[in-house]
C-alpha cells in the first residue's frame, strides 16, 4: 500500500494516477460481482489504453460537496475534535486505489457528504445511510487497513452536521476482496486480447 500524502485531489497526476483502477465509487459493482463489474472492467481499460478516464458524472449534490468540503472538514473537528489529515490516494496496488476525504489517527477516516435539504432533513428523519455509500467506505477500508470511517452530512443551509461511525465489516471486505481479483483477472484477460488485435 502506497500513501500520496501531498497529491492533490483533482490535479493532472491525480486524474492519471486513478487510471484503471478500481475506486470507492465502484465498490458495489466489484461486490456484487456481476454484469456490473464486468462492465467496469471494460472501462477500466479503456482508460488504461486511452490513457483517459471515464468522463465522470457530477450532478448539485456533488458539486455542492466540492465547494463545501473544506467548510464540512472544520466543521467535523470542532464536532468531534478529531484532527482530521488530508490525503491524496491511497493505491492498494496497480488496478486498486482510493481517494478518502481523510484520515484521523491511526484507525480512522471521513467520509463527507454535502447533500441538499431534502435529501440531509431524509437523512435526519430515518438515519439510512445509502448502500453505495456504505461499500465507499467498506472499500476505503480495505484499500487502507482502517478500522472504521465516520460518515460526515454536513448541509450549510441548516448550520448542522452528521457524523456517524462506520466500523469496518469483514464480511464486506472479504466480497470487495473477492471481486477485485476477479476484476484485475478480468482487466487482465482483456488487455490480453485486446493487444492481439
Amino acid at each position: 500500500m502506497k500513501i500520496y500524502q501531498e497529491l492533490e485531489q483533482g490535479s493532472e497526476e491525480w486524474l492519471k494516477l486513478r487510471l484503471g483502477k478500481f475506486g470507492g465509487t465502484d465498490a458495489q459493482a466489484v461486490a456484487t460481482n456481476g454484469k456490473g463489474l464486468e462492465t467496469l472492467c471494460f472501462e477500466k481499460v479503456g482508460e488504461i489504453i486511452t490513457g483517459r478516464l471515464k468522463e465522470q458524472y457530477k450532478n448539485e449534490d456533488m458539486q455542492r460537496g466540492n465547494e463545501l468540503e473544506k467548510t464540512a472538514r472544520l466543521a467535523y473537528e470542532m464536532e468531534t475534535s478529531n484532527i482530521v489529515t488530508k490525503v491524496g490516494y491511497i493505491e492498494l496496488n496497480e488496478f486498486i486505489g482510493v481517494s478518502p476525504d481523510g484520515l484521523v489517527g491511526e484507525d480512522g477516516m471521513i467520509e463527507i457528504k454535502c447533500p441538499c435539504d431534502a435529501v440531509f432533513v431524509r437523512f435526519l428523519y430515518d438515519k439510512k445511510i445509502d448502500t453505495k455509500y456504505e461499500w465507499q467506505m467498506q472499500h476505503q477500508m480495505f484499500v487502507s487497513g482502517r478500522k472504521w470511517v465516520d460518515y460526515v452530512l454536513f448541509n450549510d443551509n441548516l448550520n448542522k452536521i452528521e457524523v456517524n461511525r462506520v466500523e469496518r465489516d469483514e464480511a464486506k471486505i472479504e466480497k470487495l476482496r473477492i471481486g477485485t481479483e476477479a476484476g484485475v483477472l478480468k482487466i487482465k484477460e482483456i488487455l490480453s486480447k485486446v493487444k492481439e488485435n
